[in-house]
C-alpha cells in the first residue's frame, strides 16, 4: 500500500443483524488493489435501496449497506496517477460490501476503483458532495436511455419527472434542465418552490386528482415528450404514462419494476450498477457488462466535478443527522416510516462514538 499516513488495521462499520437490524462493528481495514483507491469516509449520504436492500435480502447478515460516500484519498493501488492521496472526492459503492466486505459507504474506510470518483471541488462541502453519487447516477442513466444525455434536448420539448422532490427526481429534473427540455414535475405543495429552484419550469401537486389533466394543459402540446418516473410505486407510473403525447417516443424510465404497465409506452427500468463496469443481477433479470454504459458512467463522473466548480450543477438539499454511525439506524426507520422529503439525510463518520 503506498501511503504517508497512518491508517488503521480496523474500523467500525454499520453491520447487518440476523433480524435485519444495524449494528456497528469492528471490520478490518482493507488494502486497495490495482486500480484501486481508499477513501478515508468523511460524511456518507442515505438513499432508499440502504433500507429497501435490507428489508428485501439483498443484503444479508455479516453484510454493510450504504452507498453514498465523499472523503480523502488515503492510499494508492497499483498503478494509479490520476488521484493523489489527500485529493477530495465522492462516489458510490454497489451496497452490501461486495464479495470480499471491503467497501460501503457507512464505515469509516472504503476501497473504490479510482476511476468512478467525482474530484470535488473547493466550492463543495464533503455534505452536499455526498448527496451527489447514486442519485445522480440513476438519473442520467434514465435520461440517456429516454433522450441521449447529454444531446441538447430538440426546441419547445417537455420533459416529464414524476417525484421532482425525491433524490433522483430533483437530479432528474436539473439534469433535463441543462440538456435543454421545459421540465414539468410533480410535488407536494410544500416542495414546489425547491424543484424549481432546481431548474423546473412547472410543479403540479401529485396529489390532485386531475394532476394528469394538469400536467398536459401545462405543455399546450398534447402531453410531455418523455417521461422519468422516479416513485415507481402505486400508481406513479400509470399516470407517468397517460401524460406522455399520444404520438412519439412515448417512453418512460422507472427505477423499481412495476407491472402491467401500458404495452403502447416503452418502459425503461433503471438499473445503474453498469455504470460501475458490472454486470446487472437483479430483480430477475441478467444484463452483461455494457462497456457503453461504463464508458457513459465515467464521462459522467467528470462532467460532475466541472459543473460543480462552473456552479452548473448543485447537490440536493441535506439534512445532517448528528452521532455519526450510531445515528444510522434511527436515520434508516426514519426513511422507512416515510418522513424524510426534500432533503437528504447525511452523516459525519468522525462524530461516530467508540
Amino acid at each position: 500500500m503506498s501511503a504517508t499516513l497512518t491508517i488503521p488495521e480496523t474500523q467500525k462499520a454499520a453491520i447487518v443483524q440476523k433480524d435485519k437490524s444495524v449494528a456497528i462493528q469492528i471490520v478490518p481495514v482493507a488494502k486497495p488493489g490495482p486500480s484501486e483507491v481508499l477513501v478515508q469516509i468523511t460524511v456518507a449520504a442515505q438513499n432508499p435501496t440502504d433500507w429497501k436492500s435490507i428489508d428485501w435480502g439483498r443484503i444479508q447478515p455479516g453484510q454493510s449497506p450504504g452507498c453514498d460516500f465523499a472523503g480523502r484519498v488515503v492510499a494508492l493501488g497499483e498503478g494509479v496517477t490520476a488521484v493523489k492521496i489527500g485529493e477530495r472526492v465522492a462516489g458510490w459503492n454497489v451496497s452490501g460490501g461486495g464479495a470480499k466486505q471491503r467497501s460501503s459507504a457507512f464505515r469509516e474506510y472504503t476501497v473504490v476503483p479510482w476511476h468512478h470518483l467525482t474530484k470535488i471541488p473547493a466550492n463543495t462541502s464533503d455534505e452536499e458532495a455526498a448527496t451527489i453519487p447514486l442519485a445522480a447516477a440513476t438519473a442520467v442513466l434514465g435520461l440517456r436511455y429516454l433522450s441521449n444525455f447529454p444531446q441538447p434536448a430538440p426546441l419547445n420539448k417537455w420533459f416529464l419527472v414524476w417525484g421532482g422532490a425525491s433524490s433522483v427526481g430533483l437530479y432528474a429534473v436539473q439534469l433535463a434542465h441543462i440538456q435543454g427540455y421545459k421540465v414539468v414535475t410533480t410535488a407536494s405543495a410544500k416542495n414546489h418552490e425547491l424543484v424549481k429552484s432546481h431548474g423546473a419550469d412547472v410543479a403540479v401537486d401529485y396529489h390532485a386528482s386531475d394532476v394528469v389533466e394538469q400536467i398536459v394543459r401545462a405543455t399546450g402540446q398534447g402531453g410531455v415528450d418523455h417521461a422519468y418516473d422516479a416513485i415507481s410505486e402505486g400508481n406513479s407510473t400509470a399516470l407517468a404514462i397517460k401524460a406522455l403525447k399520444q404520438l412519439g417516443a412515448r417512453n418512460v424510465a422507472i427505477v423499481l419494476p412495476v407491472k402491467d404497465t401500458d404495452p403502447t409506452a416503452d418502459v425503461y427500468m433503471v438499473l445503474c450498477s453498469g455504470l460501475l463496469g458490472y454486470p446487472i443481477d437483479a430483480f430477475g433479470m441478467y444484463i452483461p457488462r455494457d462497456e457503453r454504459v461504463y464508458q457513459f458512467g465515467l464521462e459522467f463522473t467528470k462532467l460532475v466535478s466541472e459543473w460543480l466548480q462552473e456552479g452548473r450543477f448543485k447537490g440536493n438539499p441535506h439534512t445532517l443527522m448528528s452521532g455519526g454511525l450510531n445515528a444510522i439506524p434511527g436515520g434508516l426507520a426514519f426513511m422507512k416510516e416515510g418522513k424524510v422529503s426534500g432533503t437528504k439525510l447525511v452523516y459525519r463518520i468522525a462524530e461516530t462514538k467508540a
